[in-house]
């Protein structure tokens, strides 16, 4: 595991003792923000909250953690992280069933690059759920404020991602694909589309933000069972949602001294608690029997239905403990989960722990795995090889990756045309280096992100533009390709260095004094593609706006209740008319699926309130 401990820390934590012997660490100081060049006395906590604050993603927690760990060997006054001991060590793992790695994760005593992922992945999920927040109902009880607020947040999962598993070509078997592991809450919501499973590991992390228990339901044998198990009709031979499932069918939120369930494949509510449904299977006989029952769970494998709890494994180090409660003043946000009281909360037989200790993909500690070791994670492959990587290509359109005609056979500059088609697609809608539309829609940003789509749609509307301007262009663009593949032959048969650097300029010069050209090629392919990414996520961002305001009339009373009917009429309206555009536009992403199914029902539910009296 990465320890965030610059080579300052080790200056601090040895030369000044040696510096002031008997007086203890002088107080730590760093340069003024100011800009006077003053050194300022730093309070570790409420430095690292505030810059928590202002940079709260992936970079910003790592710079934050990695200066918290400097500051505090320097600031011998301030709270220290706690430490695990071999007995909480061991109390934690007669409950959660842990490997080695996990445990070393537990033992740890400086913050990690991986608290600084995990960090960032809650403050993420900790956005989205204050954007889903709205007071009770007058007169809800306790329960009742829990089960609407859980069930908002189970329909935003379902909104967010829709159903499309991930799969990846096989090496060496052409046409053939292979299913790809599980990817951590975040960026299952940056990619916008995953696997039931999925769906249940973002809504687990969600609660979590909510401050609400949720657990997974499956038959009892789950606890064993990996994230990755295959799950078959009653026939043996079907495979139920066509890879494999998981060892779950249900996910669940502790509601009381009951638990209600949600279906992920289905995208809604069990017609029964988890007690409920145990007890009388059959008296929901045609909701297990009904076509929409993609889990393939069945009347009575729901009589032998078991909860099951998965937290973070980062979620239990002592240490985290105490960063959220240190941080609690400036930036509240839960990251420690108590294993005790958790499980204390619902009702006997109580639940055991999911975290099969063989499997890297479970939802414990599925970050760990997905991320390369210097971003935190245990994925020690080369880039290119990395899951993150494979992630990245994933979201590609398989035009952005296709060589155009003209150069096929000349590899270099396919290549070349290539990597800038897919660049232009990447940076626009999941440049990782900034928040993404789409992560700014989901963590409540809806302005940030409505003028950021615009650029986005004016940018690739320049592209059609350019493509209108330049209709005769094919055959100028047939014979750049030519002439660059004649300059990288001659390239390639150069004989001496002098040669060769006189040949790598040819080209280069080929690809400067043809900027146009190559602008043109990159145009044919991204600026429809990309102007029908910018409109299908405008019209999500203003569909979630509207269930905003939808949600905040849901919850009114008196006089209120009639001016938030007009604005949310107003909102669903807007919505409907950036649906209805992209549906113009929308032929182009015919190809991507679970895509038109989504939007159909998204727009169907917006036309409905759009009009409803």
């Amino acid at each position: 595991m990465n320890r965030v401990v610059p080579a300052l820390a080790l200056v601090v934590g040895t030369t000044a003792l040696a510096l002031l012997p008997g007086c203890g660490r002088p107080p730590a100081t760093r340069k003024s923000e100011g800009g006077d060049g003053a050194a300022a006395v730093v309070r570790p906590w409420e430095a690292a909250g505030k810059r928590l604050r202002k940079e709260p993603d992936a970079a910003g927690t790592k710079t934050a953690l990695a200066l918290l760990n400097t500051d505090l060997q320097a600031a011998q006054d301030a709270p220290r992280p706690a430490a695990a001991t071999p007995e909480s060590l061991a109390a934690v793992a007669a409950l959660v069933p842990l490997n080695d790695a996990d445990q070393a994760v537990l033992r740890e005593s400086a913050y990690t690059v991986g608290d600084a992922a995990y960090l960032a992945e809650c403050l993420f999920l900790r956005d989205a759920a204050r954007s889903l927040e709205v007071p009770p109902k007058v007169g809800a009880t306790p329960d009742q404020a829990a089960a609407t607020a859980a069930d908002r947040a189970f329909a935003w999962v379902c909104r967010s991602i829709y159903l499309n598993s991930w799969t990846a070509p096989v090496p060496g078997q052409p046409g053939v694909r292979q299913a790809m592991p599980p990817v951590p809450p975040t960026y299952a919501l940056r990619r916008g589309y995953g696997s039931g499973l999925e769906r249940m590991y973002v809504f687990l992390a969600v609660l979590q933000q909510m401050g609400l228990d949720g657990c997974l339901v499956g038959p009892p044998e789950a606890k064993d069972q990996p994230a990755m198990f295959a799950a078959f009709a009653a026939d043996k031979k079907t495979l139920l949602t066509g890879t494999p499932r998981g060892p779950f069918w249900a996910v669940g939120v502790r509601v009381g001294g009951d638990v209600r369930l949600y279906d992920p494949w289905r995208g809604a509510a069990f017609p029964a608690t988890l007690a409920a449904l145990k007890a009388n299977p059959d008296a929901h006989k045609a909701w297990f029997e009904a076509r929409e029952n993609a889990g393939g769970v069945t009347a009575e494998e729901a009589k032998g239905a078991t909860a099951f709890l998965a937290v973070p494994v980062p979620a239990l180090a002592p240490r985290i403990a105490t960063l959220e409660q240190q941080l609690k003043g400036e930036l509240p946000v839960r990251l420690a989960v108590d294993p005790v009281s958790l499980r204390n909360a619902f009702q006997d037989p109580k639940p055991a722990y999911w975290n099969p200790p063989g499997d890297p993909f479970a939802y414990g500690r599925v970050l760990r795995t997905f991320l390369p070791v210097d971003e935190g994670g245990t994925d020690r492959n080369p880039p290119g090889g990395r899951l993150t990587d494979q992630y990245t290509r994933s979201q590609l359109p398989s035009e952005v990756l296709t060589i155009p005609a003209e150069l096929r056979g000349n590899d270099e500059a396919a290549e070349r045309v290539r990597a800038l088609m897919a660049q232009a697609y990447a940076v626009a809608f999941f440049n990782p280096s900034n928040p993404n539309p789409r992560e700014r829609i989901e963590r409540g940003q809806f302005q940030d992100a409505a003028v950021d789509l615009v650029t986005r749609q004016d940018q690739f509307g320049y592209g059609l533009e350019r493509l209108r301007n330049n209709q005769r262009a094919e055959p100028e663009i047939r014979a750049w390709a030519e002439a660059a593949r004649e300059l990288y032959d001659q390239q390639g048969l150069a004989a001496t260095p002098e040669a060769r650097q006189a040949a790598a300029a040819a080209v280069e010069d080929h690809w400067k004094r043809n900027g146009q050209l190559v602008q043109l090629m990159i145009d044919r392919v991204t600026a429809e593609l990309g102007h029908a990414e910018a409109t299908f996520l405008l019209a999500l961002c203003k569909h979630e706006q509207a269930e905003r305001v939808q949600a905040r009339l849901e919850a009114a009373t008196g006089p209120g209740a009639e001016l938030l009917k007009r604005d949310a009429t107003d909102a669903w309206k807007a919505a409907v008319g950036e649906w209805q555009t992209y549906a113009e536009r929308a032929a182009v992403q015919a190809r991507f699926p679970g895509r038109a199914d989504h939007v159909k029902a998204l727009t169907a539910r917006a036309e409905a309130l759009a009009n409803a009296k």
